[in-house]
C-alpha cells in the first residue's frame, strides 16, 4: 500500500513538474546582427500527433513553447529575415538568431495594412515589383519601369513629362507614393514619373481600383506605393552605379548607409543628364524630347527604440527641363527658348512599432514643397545673347499628417484598424487666381477584418471627413478573401471612391507656345463605384514553381474631370478641364506564370473597355471601345557564372482619346472622341555579377522594334463639325542600347 501511494505521489509530481515546465518553456526569437529580439515574428508548429499550431511572438520576442507532450517542426517566418525551420520538444526552451534577407521582403506587403502582411494573406489584390525586376529592366525612374507592366499606359507630354492609366483610369486618380506619403506636383493632371528615380528603392507595391478608405482623394482608380530601402546589414555599406543609354542617358549615382547599435543612416543621391531626341532631322534645335538634367538626393536616418522605429526622411530633387525653339522666319537668327526648373522637397517623420502585444501604432507626419518655374528668353542665334521676356513660378505646400492604430492578434477572430489623416495644401503664383489658394481635407476611417478557420476573410470599412471646398460623403469598402485549400485564393470587393478637384484644376492655368491648359472653378466632386474578383491559384513541386490568376473589374465615375483637347496643331494642344458626365471602365485580365530550376516565364493578357460618357447628341457612340494588351516576361539565371537573361515583350492596343468640336447645329463645343494606335515594345537585358556580387555589369536593348512616334487621330476645333486630323505623339524614343556598372562595398 505505501509503495502505491509512493508511485502515486511520483506521477502526480512528475504531471505537475511537466505542466510547470511547459508553462515556463520559451521560444525565444532574435535577430543576428544586434541580438534584438524580434516581434511578430510568424511561428509554425506542427505536433507529432499532427496539430497544427500558429502565432507571433510578442515585444520581447517571445513566445510559449506549444507542445504540451512529444515533439513537432517548427517554421519561423519574419518580415525581411531568411526563414528557419527546426524541430523542438516539449517542456524545453529555444533561442534562434534569424539572418536579414531582402529578398524576403518580396513576401510581404505594406499599402493598406501598416503591419507587414504577408501577400498570400492580404484581402487586398496587390501587385509586387521587386529589385530583380528593376535591375533586369535598367529602369532609372519610374516610367521607364511601368512601360512594361499590364493594364498601365504611360503617355508622354514634351515639357509636362510621363503621365499613367490605370484600368483605363489616369490623371489625378492614381495616387503616386513614396512610404505611403504623396507626391505632390502634378502637371496636367499626372505626376510625371520620369522624376520619380528608383535610386533608392526596394520595390514597389500596387494597387488597381479605390483606395480611397485608407488613402483619401486622388486614390479613386489606384495607388502606387515606392517602398524605399531601410535595412542596414553592416557598419558600413554602399554602392555606386553608373548608366549609359545610346539616345543619350549618362546616368550616376550612389548609396551610403552605416549601422551603429540602434541607430542606422543612409544617404543617397545622384545625377541624371538627358540629351534630347527627335525624329524631326531638319530640325537642329527642337527637341520632341527635351534634353533635361536632374540632381536629386535621399537621407535617412532611424532609430530604434524596444519595440518602436522613429525613423526620418528627407528628399530633394532639382530638374531643368530645356525647350529650345525653331528658327523664326523671316531670317532664322532668333529662336523663342524656354526653360523649366522644378524643385520638389519631401520632410517627413515616421513613429512606427508594438506599442503592446498586438496594439500597432504608424504615424506619418509630412511637409511637402513643389516649386515650377517657367522662364522664357529670345535668343539671338548669331551673337547667341537671350533676353528673358516672360517669366512665371507657381509653388505649391502641403502638410500631411496620417495615423494608424491595428490591433492583429492571429488566434483572435477579429482585426481592428482605425485611423486619421489631414492634409492642407496651398497654391501661389500669378498663374492662380487670386495669386493664392488653399485647401484643407481632414477624415477618419476604420475597417474590422473577420476571420473564419483562417480560410475566410471578410473587411468591412469606411471613411468619413470634411472638405473644407467641397462635401465629402461616407465612403465605404468591402472585401472578401476565401482560401479554401492551400494555394487557391478567392479575392472579390466593393469600393466607393471620391475626389475633390485639385487647386490645379479650380484655379491654374498654362499658357505657353506648346500649352492652353485652362482650370474649372465650378467643376465638381467625383464619385464612383467600383467592383474587383480575382481567383488564383499557385504550387511548387519537385523543381517547378506554378501560378495562374484570373480577374476582372468594373468602374462607373460620376462627374470625373478630364482634360480634354480643344484643338491640335502640329505644333500646339489646347486643353480645358471639364467633367465628363459618367465614365466607365471594365475589363479583365489572365495571368499565368511557370518556373523551372533557373528559368522563369510569365505571361499575361488584359482587356479593357471604356465608356467616355460622351454627349449624346453630339456622338450617339455611348458604347464600351475595348483595347487589349499582352505582356511576356522570360528569364533564365545562369546561376554556374552568376548571369542573368531577361526578356520583356509588351503590345498596347489601340485606345480611344476625348477632344471637343465645334459643332455649328448647336453653336458650341461638344465632346467627342479619337484613337490613339497601338504598339508593341520589346526589351532584353543580361546581367553578370563578379568577385561575389560585389561588381555588377548589365547590358541592355531597349525598344527594339524601334517606335517612335505614333498617330493619334482627333478632330480640330476650328474646321466644320466634320473636320478631321491627325498628329502623332512622342512615344517612345526609338531602339537604343545601354550598358550599367554597378559596386556594391561593405565594411564589417
Amino acid at each position: 500500500m505505501i509503495e502505491l501511494k509512493r508511485i502515486f505521489f511520483i506521477l502526480l509530481f512528475g504531471c505537475v513538474w511537466a505542466e510547470i515546465s511547459a508553462q515556463t518553456a520559451l521560444l525565444q526569437v532574435y535577430e543576428s546582427t544586434q541580438k534584438k529580439p524580434l516581434f511578430g515574428a510568424h511561428v509554425f508548429v506542427e505536433s507529432s500527433d499532427g496539430k497544427k499550431i500558429y502565432d507571433i511572438t510578442n515585444v520581447q520576442g517571445e513566445l510559449k513553447n506549444p507542445l504540451v507532450y512529444g515533439t513537432g517542426v517548427i517554421r519561423i517566418a519574419h518580415l525581411g529575415y531568411k526563414s528557419i525551420t527546426d524541430t523542438i520538444e516539449a517542456g524545453k526552451s529555444y533561442q534562434w538568431f534569424l539572418t536579414e534577407d531582402p529578398v524576403a521582403l518580396n513576401e510581404y506587403v505594406v499599402t493598406t495594412h501598416a503591419i507587414p502582411t504577408r501577400i498570400e494573406e492580404s484581402v487586398f489584390k496587390i501587385r509586387v515589383i521587386d529589385q530583380k525586376r528593376i535591375q533586369a529592366q535598367g529602369a532609372m525612374n519610374l516610367r521607364d519601369l511601368l512601360l512594361q507592366e499590364l493594364n498601365i499606359r504611360i503617355s508622354q507630354d514634351p515639357v509636362l513629362g510621363a503621365g499613367i492609366r490605370m484600368q483605363g483610369i489616369g490623371g489625378e486618380n492614381v495616387k503616386i507614393m513614396i512610404d505611403g506619403v504623396p507626391v505632390i506636383g502634378r502637371l496636367d493632371g499626372n505626376i510625371d514619373l520620369s522624376q520619380i528615380n528608383l535610386n533608392n528603392i526596394e520595390k514597389i507595391e500596387i494597387i488597381e481600383g479605390p483606395s480611397s478608405v485608407n488613402y483619401g482623394t486622388n486614390a479613386l482608380g489606384g495607388v502606387i506605393n515606392l517602398i524605399t530601402k531601410k535595412t542596414v546589414n553592416h557598419k558600413l555599406e554602399g554602392n555606386l552605379n553608373a548608366f549609359y543609354e545610346t539616345v543619350g542617358n549618362y546616368n550616376f549615382d550612389g548609396r551610403l548607409a552605416s549601422q551603429w547599435g540602434k541607430n542606422n543612416f543612409q544617404f543617397s543621391g545622384g545625377r541624371y543628364f538627358f540629351d534630347g531626341f527627335t525624329t524631326l532631322d531638319s530640325l537642329k534645335r527642337f527637341m520632341q524630347w527635351k534634353p533635361k538634367e536632374q540632381y536629386f538626393s535621399d537621407l535617412q536616418y532611424n532609430r530604434g527604440m524596444g519595440a518602436l522605429n522613429l525613423r526620418y526622411s528627407g528628399n530633394f530633387f532639382h530638374e531643368i527641363l530645356e525647350n529650345k525653339g525653331v528658327p523664326e522666319s523671316p531670317f532664322y537668327v532668333t529662336a523663342i527658348d524656354q526653360y523649366f526648373r522644378t524643385i520638389r522637397t519631401q520632410q517627413n517623420l515616421f513613429l512606427t512599432g508594438f506599442i503592446k502585444n498586438y496594439h500597432h501604432l504608424d504615424i506619418t507626419v509630412s511637409y511637402s514643397y513643389f516649386n515650377r518655374r517657367r522662364q522664357t528668353f529670345k535668343k539671338d542665334l548669331v551673337t547667341l545673347d537671350k533676353n528673358l521676356f516672360d517669366e512665371n513660378v507657381d509653388v505649391f505646400h502641403t502638410w500631411m499628417s496620417r495615423g494608424i492604430y491595428n490591433y492583429r492578434k492571429k488566434s483572435s477572430l477579429v482585426h481592428f484598424q482605425a485611423g486619421y489623416e489631414t492634409t492642407v495644401e496651398t497654391a501661389e503664383g500669378e498663374r492662380i487666381v487670386n495669386g493664392f489658394q488653399w485647401m484643407g481635407d481632414f477624415a477618419g476611417f476604420a475597417s474590422a477584418e473577420f476571420s473564419i478557420a483562417q480560410k475566410l476573410s471578410i473587411k468591412p470599412a469606411f471613411r468619413y471627413g470634411f472638405n473644407t471646398r467641397f462635401t465629402m460623403p461616407v465612403i465605404p469598402s468591402l472585401h472578401v478573401k476565401f482560401s479554401p485549400i492551400k494555394g487557391l485564393d478567392f479575392r472579390a470587393s466593393f469600393a466607393r471612391g471620391y475626389r475633390a478637384p485639385s487647386l490645379k484644376e479650380l484655379f491654374f492655368e498654362f499658357v505657353d507656345a506648346n500649352h492652353n491648359v485652362h482650370g474649372n472653378p465650378n467643376l465638381n466632386a467625383e464619385n464612383s463605384n467600383n467592383l474587383n474578383a480575382a481567383l488564383s491559384y499557385s504550387g511548387e513541386k519537385n523543381s517547378w514553381s506554378y501560378g495562374a490568376s484570373i480577374t476582372g473589374f468594373y468602374n462607373d465615375i460620376r462627374n470625373q474631370i478630364r482634360t480634354v483637347a480643344v484643338a491640335i496643331t502640329s505644333d500646339s494642344n489646347v486643353y480645358r478641364n471639364e467633367n465628363i458626365t459618367r465614365f466607365q471602365s471594365v475589363g479583365g485580365q489572365l495571368n499565368v506564370q511557370m518556373g523551372y530550376k533557373d528559368f522563369q516565364l510569365a505571361a499575361g493578357f488584359a482587356y479593357t473597355g471604356i465608356i467616355n460618357g460622351l454627349n449624346d447628341s453630339a456622338s450617339g457612340n455611348n458604347v464600351f471601345k475595348f483595347y487589349p494588351e499582352v505582356q511576356t516576361t522570360a528569364s533564365y539565371d545562369f546561376s554556374r557564372w552568376g548571369g542573368r537573361f531577361t526578356l520583356l515583350v509588351k503590345y498596347t492596343g489601340a485606345q480611344p482619346v476625348l477632344y471637343t468640336q465645334y459643332d455649328p447645329e448647336i453653336q458650341g463645343d461638344v465632346i467627342k472622341e479619337g484613337k490613339i494606335d497601338g504598339f508593341t515594345n520589346l526589351d532584353i537585358s543580361y546581367l553578370q555579377y563578379f568577385l561575389k556580387k560585389r561588381i555588377q555589369v548589365g547590358m541592355y536593348g531597349k525598344n527594339l522594334l524601334n517606335i517612335t512616334n505614333i498617330q493619334q487621330t482627333l478632330g480640330i476645333s476650328s474646321g466644320g463639325a466634320h473636320s478631321s486630323g491627325s498628329a502623332f505623339l512622342p512615344t517612345l524614343w526609338g531602339a537604343t542600347f545601354g550598358i550599367s556598372l554597378r559596386y556594391n562595398f561593405i565594411v564589417h
